[in-house]
């Protein structure tokens, strides 16, 4: 099976996009505090010590600024990752509510958090490296059609406060060997890249035994999983709501909405059904490989045990004309920051 380097998000992925409703609504866009609790009404850009003259190459981060504050909210939230900060962001900045967030580690962000570590270059030069803790590879923030994540930083007004960086594919290694593949006949090398046809043109063809075979076989089922995908495509995230009046904002997308509501407990299954049958079965061999790496990425699982609506979602949003990847500069801390 393909080596993939593993957290690949589709931020727009139906799966996230049904989910946003229980985790979306819940959160605040600023840490706050509440009766009797230690916590930091701000975290400061950089935590680290760089005046440090420790020998360690590597400095630990020292937390400043903490300070004990007695207050009242509306909303308190508990856990500061990226699901509680958009929904914060969104209870404060448009529902005008005072909301607080109260996170155990000492960086907000949860699973996207980011940090830094200083190194020394030679004595009296350091350099600074951020590193990202969890997501890596992110779609549909650059362009439309954008995902909830981006959706949301448009609708707090801080969109302009990340910088996307654009791509459109990433390099494959199969079987590498000890030294890194470059003396093992076994290991092979491939890019993957974006965009209707070259994947079809590209690794599909060179690694199956039967090329055509494989490409109609991929092309029926984008077809078998289309109706999963229109949901997500047409219903924009924070359409979604919870509670007695939750249908009320998703009437003016009723089109999609009855498409989804047709596809009944597929929607929230497995893509086993796609897989194996009875909606549809992978037979080639390669293909199969390929889709249970690509399911690893977005679950850690194989393909028959992840989300029929991700997986949609990713064979739509990866073989779409302008299909892209997104990078934010400076990682996944930026869009905590902007949150």
């Amino acid at each position: 099976m393909p080596s993939m380097r593993r957290f690949f998000i589709s931020c727009r992925c139906a799966l996230l996009f049904i989910a946003v409703v229980t985790g979306f609504l819940r959160s605040a866009k600023a840490f706050s505090t509440s009766s009797g609790r230690q916590s930091t009404s701000s975290l400061p850009a950089n935590l680290f010590n760089s005046e440090d003259d420790s020998d360690n190459e590597l400095y630990q981060p020292k937390q400043k600024n903490v300070v004990e504050e007695k207050d009242e909210v509306d909303i308190a939230i508990i856990g500061a990752g990226i699901g509680g900060l958009c929904a914060g962001a969104i209870l404060n900045t448009l529902h005008g509510k005072k909301v607080g967030i109260y996170e155990s580690h000492y960086l907000p962000g949860g699973c996207a958090h980011a940090f830094q570590r200083v190194a020394k270059v030679k004595k009296g030069e350091k350099v600074v490296f951020t590193y990202d803790s969890g997501p890596t590879i992110v779609l549909g923030c650059s362009a439309p059609p954008y995902n909830p994540l981006r959706q949301i930083l448009n609708a707090v007004g801080t969109d302009h406060l990340v910088d996307w960086i654009r791509y459109d594919g990433w390099g494959m290694i199969e079987n590498p060997g000890k030294n890194g593949g470059i003396d093992d006949e076994k290991t092979k090398r491939w890019r993957l890249e974006l965009g209707p046809d070259v994947f079809e043109a590209g690794p599909l063809s060179t690694f199956s035994s039967t090329p055509q075979e494989a490409i109609d076989e991929f092309h029926e089922l984008q077809k078998a999983t289309q109706p999963l995908v229109s949901g997500a495509v047409e219903i924009p995230a924070l359409a979604m709501r919870s509670g007695n009046l939750a249908l009320i904002p998703l009437l003016r997308y009723l089109p999609a909405l009855w498409g989804l509501i047709q596809q009944g407990d597929v929607t929230t299954g497995t893509f086993a059904p796609f897989m194996d049958g009875p909606l549809f079965t992978v037979k080639n061999p390669w293909l199969r490989s390929w889709l249970d790496a690509l399911a690893f990425s977005l679950s850690g699982l194989p393909a028959k045990r992840t989300a029929a609506a991700a997986m949609a979602y990713v064979l739509y949003d990866m073989h779409r004309p302008g299909a892209a990847l997104d990078y934010p500069q400076g990682g996944l801390g930026s869009v905590i920051e902007a949150l």
